[in-house]
């Protein structure tokens, strides 16, 4: 079974955020296991349009841009329709303890990627800590003398 801990946008959520006064968001790709490649987006609201473009300079070439409503509504609006074959999500969790479940879920492609891709060893203790940076899902991986940061989506798939 998959788990994506974010939680989908719908057009009632889309109209909680513009409720709520948000007017910038940054729109990118977004890749997970359950979700078709390039088929998937993260909006992410912004109380300002400052905070936004910061967000979406972090961002690699073609990978997503801060937007402002009114005038990119239609790009969201056109993601939602019925059968347009996106997903959009938002940046937040579905749980509050959505790393843990993340390791549990993962935890047989979580040991396959160490084994195979790090230099961690079979006996070491491992910590893995899932954070959200600029859209992005990381894992941080230290065993308390080597620290590794690595996007999860690696991790995961």
């Amino acid at each position: 079974m998959l788990y994506n801990p974010f939680e989908q946008l719908t057009r009632s959520t889309f109209q909680e955020f513009l409720e709520q006064g948000y007017r910038d968001f940054v729109l990118q790709r977004f890749e997970w296991p359950d979700v078709t490649k390039g088929t998937g987006f993260l909006l992410s609201p912004y109380w300002s349009a400052e905070e936004a473009h910061a967000h979406a300079a972090e961002l690699g070439p073609k990978e997503g841009k801060a937007i402002q409503i009114p005038a990119d509504a239609h790009s969201i609006q056109q993601l939602l329709e019925t059968n347009s074959g996106y997903r959009i999500f938002t940046n937040r969790f579905r749980e509050e303890k959505w790393d843990k479940r993340m390791l549990r879920m993962y935890e047989s492609k979580i040991v396959g990627y160490l084994r195979n891709q790090t230099t961690f060893k079979r006996k070491d203790p491992i910590d893995i800590l899932f954070t959200l940076e600029h859209g992005r899902v990381w894992a941080i991986i230290t065993d308390g003398k080597i620290q590794t940061k690595v996007r999860a989506i690696e991790l995961i798939s």
